[in-house]
């Protein structure tokens, strides 16, 4: 609508087009209206507050166009950043499935295998880790010879051999036909997957230098 709406700069019958660019502000401003009214609730004042005033203000002197393209623009501008954050936030999701939920805790004299949830194994214990389990924890491996896929942490695709000696990362996969016998070197909560999970968790929650200058020339900017 704001796109037809520019066809009234043609002049002559085509001026009525510029009516069409309320349409737009009647799509945008709701959303930026209701954003707008719980900051300025709270006794402040932030760009939706701006937006708001700028299309109310252009349409106050029949300037559709001009209101229609605010609406429009940061309309766009606001579903660019929920699009962002919405797929941060499945990546994050996908990320903390690595996180392996249980460990086959053995028994190195009885050879009795017993599954524990992967946080309570301490380090230096002994797990088993069946052909198409997790790893639970970082570790090294003390027997058996199987691939592990990686890929989740390292981004290879082509599964790694793994032998006696071997370190693995908890939250890597035994894609192999033989289990392997691991000795933790690790907690879960010390893990690989679990420091990337904190990484990426604590990217997100915490704004670049860039964010935090604008936020603050906008405390002052947008008032005056």
């Amino acid at each position: 609508f704001w796109i037809v709406s520019m066809f009234s700069y043609v002049g002559g019958t085509w001026d009525n087009l510029k009516y069409v660019g309320l349409v737009s502000v009647a799509f945008g401003v709701p959303s930026i209206g209701h954003k707008a009214f719980r900051t300025i609730m709270r006794c402040k004042l932030d760009s939706n507050c701006l937006m708001l005033f700028a299309s109310l203000g252009a349409i106050a002197l029949q300037q559709f166009m001009e209101a229609a393209s605010v609406a429009f623009l940061f309309s766009i501008s606001e579903w660019l950043e929920a699009r962002a954050t919405f797929r941060a936030r499945n990546a994050l999701s996908e990320i903390v499935q690595l996180r392996p939920e249980v460990a086959n805790l053995t028994n190195p004299i009885t050879k009795e295998v017993t599954v524990v949830a992967a946080s309570l194994v301490p380090v230096g214990e002994m797990v088993v880790v069946k052909a198409g389990d997790k790893v639970p924890c970082d570790g090294v491996v003390v027997e058996g010879k199987s691939t592990v896929d990686e890929s989740s942490l390292t981004g290879e695709s082509r599964p790694v051999r793994k032998g006696p000696g071997d370190t693995v990362s908890g939250g890597t996969i035994n894609s192999g036909s033989v289990q392997l016998l691991v000795q933790t070197t690790s907690t879960a909560d010390d893990s690989a997957v679990a420091r990337l999970i904190r990484l990426v968790e604590e990217a997100q929650s915490n704004r670049s230098e860039t964010e935090k200058i604008v936020d603050e020339f906008a405390k002052y900017y947008i008032p005056i």
